[in-house]
């Protein structure tokens, strides 16, 4: 008779579905906006939205907001 020891298996399980739930818990969903300086003194925008995967680059603060708008407020 051959004894089949499952811990190891239950132990690999436990610890995906643990990095799964840390992950998903500690992953921001909010929309993220920064603002780049460039060698000519110039800024740059960036926007990015983790839940659409859709990311942007701006050379303006208004176009950055125009994007934003268009993106989540006439929907």
């Amino acid at each position: 008779m051959k004894i089949v020891d499952r811990w190891p298996l239950l132990k690999l399980k436990l610890q995906k579905a643990w990095h799964s739930l840390v992950t998903a818990i500690t992953t921001s969903s909010q929309l993220q906006v920064w603002q780049t300086h460039l060698a000519n003194g110039d800024c740059s925008w960036h926007a990015y939205d983790p839940m659409t995967g859709r990311s942007a680059c701006f050379g303006s603060e208004t176009e950055m907001r125009v994007w934003i708008e268009t993106q989540y407020y006439t929907r």
